[in-house]
């Protein structure tokens, strides 16, 4: 009897515990499904404080955020310059979230790990490096280093872009057909047949100039553009006879074999006829108290239409580089940023600028080698500007300011440096100082306000010359 009430009683605790198990899962389940529908339902808030409506690159950051593609965070910064490890990350969580839903390649279950030295299982980018070791999308820089923080040049992101889509199995649709960049020839071989997949998928496209510029680096807003782009391709439904482009590693390289190599020319000419004086109200230009004549000229007369001007007097690269000097932007308002917050301040799409008179006398190396850092400092914020280097006018052949250091035969070389300079970086420069030299190679003096003080600044006669100058010779891929 007393075995049979055990019994009985075991039986009896089994169930409860059954039960009592039942509900704790129903109650869990329910828990779960409450908040999976609270989070659905949940409106979603922008986390970043320096992305906003107005920016246009806002859709694709936001839209990356919804799909948990892009992480929170309290800033985006969305002009820093993107990283591989922030590409890969993008790829992973695409790859993770928006499509794990996707019949896809995975690693094998025995893949190796790889031996990154420099990103640690605590790393936001440890899963992300990991996985695209295992399944082939980029193995790193090399055996022992994935290098998170490297910067993308545009070549680098096509090639990962293109081997991402052709691994997922996404469907990329031709939207134009393949046509030269005039420095494709300048894209390395492993990354040509993704720039063109790229190009004719509208995924990333050349720019105005019709040059690519494979090394160039992209901003982390512009990064976030093209995996979005990515990430719709996924879901849009290819129309019947569409044409898709080919993912195969190589599918386009035998185009290159009959694109003929376009000289980039450096020096505007001068054109046919005079361009419209609206093309300068895109623009801004910097420089030091020689352009503050044409800045008061033409904000006089409207010669050169709403063109913005940033400059100081005695402003040098090598000044603005310290901070010691900078042009106030907006005028009045006292405030004197870096010069890339000021041109990304005015909106310009095409910077004029004119330094060097102050610079020249530390030497040609000194002075050009800080003139391109600020162009760079310029392109790094402001990486879609086109840039217009404008020579250094010469000073008057009889001039009370020139000695050993500064005078018309080393503006004359530092000119021609900076010609070498644009050429090899494909800005454009602007030779103003021919049409102020007379006979003896000096100013002519009828141009010049400063002739027994200095034998540099320009009156208003001269101002206009410059005008006109500008004018008729604005350079036609720019138009």
């Amino acid at each position: 009897m007393k075995r049979a009430k055990k019994a009985n009683s075991i039986k009896s605790s089994v169930k409860m515990t059954i039960i009592w198990f039942l509900v704790f899962l129903a109650l869990f389940v329910g828990v779960i499904l409450i908040r999976a529908a609270v989070e659905r339902n949940k409106e979603w808030v922008n986390p970043y404080l320096d992305v906003n409506e107005n920016m246009w690159s806002y859709q694709y950051i936001t839209e990356l955020n919804k799909a948990k593609v892009v992480p929170d965070a309290e800033k985006f910064d969305p002009s820093a310059l993107a990283t591989r490890g922030d590409l890969i990350l993008y790829l992973y969580n695409m790859d993770t979230v928006p499509f794990k839903e996707r019949e896809k390649v995975q690693a094998a279950e025995d893949a190796p790990l790889p031996n990154y030295a420099d990103v640690d299982e605590d790393s936001e980018y440890y899963d992300a490096a990991v996985w695209a070791y295992q399944v082939g999308l980029s193995s790193g820089t090399d055996s022992t280093h994935f290098s998170p923080d490297d910067l993308l040049t545009r070549e680098q992101v096509c090639t990962i872009l293109i081997r991402f889509a052709d691994m997922e199995g996404l469907d990329l649709i031709q939207v134009k057909e393949p046509n030269q960049f005039k420095d494709s020839l300048y894209i390395h071989d492993y990354a040509r047949s993704g720039v063109t997949a790229c190009q004719i998928s509208g995924i990333i496209t050349g720019y105005e100039d019709g040059f690519f510029y494979p090394e160039e680096t992209l901003t982390r807003e512009q990064c976030s553009a093209v995996a979005y782009r990515i990430m719709i391709a996924a879901t849009t439904e290819v129309p019947e006879g569409a044409k898709l482009v080919d993912l195969t590693p190589g599918a386009y390289d035998a185009l290159y074999r009959n694109y003929k190599d376009i000289t980039f020319e450096a020096l505007i000419p001068a054109a046919e006829t005079p361009g419209p004086v609206t093309f300068f109200d895109r623009t801004v230009f910097i420089g030091d108290s020689i352009s503050m004549t044409l800045e008061s000229y033409c904000n006089a007369s409207g010669a050169l239409s709403k063109a913005k001007f940033l400059c100081a007097g005695s402003m040098s690269p090598t000044n603005m580089i310290t901070g010691q000097i900078l042009p106030e932007y907006p005028k009045g308002s006292g405030k004197k940023a870096p010069i890339q917050d000021s041109v990304a301040a005015t909106g310009a799409e095409i910077v004029y600028i004119m330094l060097g008179m102050d610079n020249i006398a530390y030497g040609i190396d000194k002075s050009t080698t800080d003139y391109v850092t600020i162009i760079n400092n310029i392109l790094t914020r402001n990486p879609d500007v086109k840039i217009v280097v404008q020579s250094v006018t010469p000073m008057t052949s009889d001039s009370p300011r020139a000695n050993k250091s500064l005078n018309n035969e080393t503006i004359n070389a530092f000119n021609q440096r900076m010609l070498e300079i644009c050429q090899e970086n494909k800005w454009h420069f602007l030779n103003v100082s021919e049409v102020f030299k007379g006979e003896d190679g000096g100013l002519i003096p009828d141009y010049c306000s400063d002739k027994k003080s200095m034998g540099m600044h320009f009156t208003y006669d001269g101002a206009k010359v410059w005008v006109n100058y500008l004018i008729s010779h604005i350079p036609q891929d720019l138009m």
